[in-house]
């Protein structure tokens, strides 16, 4: 009975998988019937008359091929008479691709040294290495952005490259605000500090007006980057606002710098620090020098519009003495202007005058806490909503107020 049985699985499976064949001449033969079939399937699916659409195959290729992973290298269409082997044209690219994704730093060290590496490749790595190392909640994201050392092997190469110098990348806002967590987390702060000294000498300012307009800005996106990753993944907000501090005193005292473009430069990070202040300064636990630093540096990078509110955002969200006296002054300013004070920067107007709001209303002050959304809806109506619901009419237009309040504070 067990032979039987054994006889009949033999059988079955020889159904199921057939051998292979034994050899060269039928090896051919049954490769050449694979590729008939996979172009008659092909012409099927895709006519011959698609010519390079959207929807041709060719474009799903070349879409592979165009990848920053392999450089600038111009990719081939596939001709007709090449569509036979274009799987095994592909296969290589998706291997690489596969190896790009599962091991970037390893790759990336494969381009450099073949000479193939670029900044597509390296803003590729830096981005794979990070969501692989976000994806693992088991791991320290700070801690395996220090052991993967991808950051100091993107500096290497833009040394040993020539790029280090130029500076050129500095324009591709992806690229550093990818690198600069890396850096951080490995400590590597003296090429930052470098390029920032560097990228205000007349060396590395673009001829015409609109481009160093458009490079200042791109050196402040940088710096932000820098401040952004050091809360993130450094020290935290207070060495944030020293490394800021640091940066504004160092360029305007630089001969290359004007005040003007020192302020151009550090107005976005000057901008995030404080909002992220407001955000969590009392869980920060910030020194008073720190505050204090920060609200003196208000002077140098806001517009002149944005002091006063910016100056009563930090009074508001001082983690020990919190004070709404600049915040109340600045909304009656704005309600007497009939919100021409407000006309440049709405929305940073707008959270500063909730802030208050939710600031009186912890206080217990529910009056002026009404007073000063009454302000918001009549200056910011599109904003702030206050026609979301209608009012009932037996409430009082107290009520009313403070009950869209708490509808908006609720969204």
């Amino acid at each position: 009975m067990r032979k039987s049985l054994t006889l009949s699985w033999r059988f079955l499976t020889s159904k199921l998988h057939q051998p292979l064949p034994l050899n060269r001449r039928e090896s051919q033969q049954l490769l050449a019937r694979l590729h008939d079939s996979f172009n008659r399937n092909l012409d099927r699916q895709y006519p011959q008359n698609l010519g390079h659409s959207e929807h041709s195959p060719d474009h799903h290729i070349n879409s592979l091929l165009k990848s920053p992973l392999f450089g600038d290298q111009q990719p081939q269409y596939l001709s007709s008479s090449t569509r036979g082997t274009g799987t095994t044209q592909i296969a290589p690219l998706v291997r690489d691709l596969m190896f790009a994704v599962e091991q970037p730093v390893e790759y990336l060290k494969q381009q450099v040294a073949a000479g193939k590496a670029s900044i597509g490749t390296a803003k590729l790595a830096l981005d794979n290495q990070m969501k692989k190392i976000l994806a693992s909640p088991s791991l320290d994201p700070k801690e395996s952005m220090k052991i993967s050392e991808i950051g100091s092997l993107v500096v290497n190469w833009l040394w040993s490259s020539g790029q280090y110098e130029r500076m050129e990348f500095i324009k591709d806002r992806t690229f550093t605000a990818r690198l600069m967590p890396f850096l951080v987390s490995e400590g590597q702060y003296k090429p930052v500090w470098e390029w920032l000294q560097r990228s205000c000498t007349s060396l590395c300012q673009p001829p015409t007006w609109e481009a160093r307009l458009s490079f200042h800005k791109d050196i402040g996106a940088m710096l932000k980057a820098l401040l952004q990753s050091e809360v993130t993944y450094g020290q935290g907000l207070e060495s944030a606002i020293q490394m800021f501090m640091t940066s504004y005193k160092s360029m305007t005292l630089s001969s290359h710098t004007s005040i003007v473009i020192a302020q151009k430069i550090h107005a976005s990070a000057g901008a995030y620090l404080t909002w992220e202040f407001a955000s969590h300064g009392a869980s920060a636990n910030l020194g008073d020098h720190a505050i204090k630093d920060l609200e003196r540096s208000v002077d140098h990078w806001a517009s002149s519009q944005m002091i006063a509110p910016y100056q009563a955002l930090i009074d508001l969200s001082h983690p020990r003495a919190p004070n709404a006296s600049r915040a109340l002054k600045w909304i009656s300013m704005i309600e007497a202007s009939d919100g021409q004070l407000a006309k440049g920067n709405r929305q940073s107007n707008v959270r500063i005058g909730l802030k208050t709001v939710e600031f009186l209303l912890t206080q217990g002050s529910t009056k002026e806490a009404a007073r000063v959304m009454k302000v918001l809806q009549a200056m910011f109506a599109s904003e702030v909503g206050s026609d979301r619901e209608l009012p009932d009419s037996h409430e009082s237009e107290e009520e009313s107020t403070l009950r869209s309040l708490n509808m908006l504070l609720a969204t």
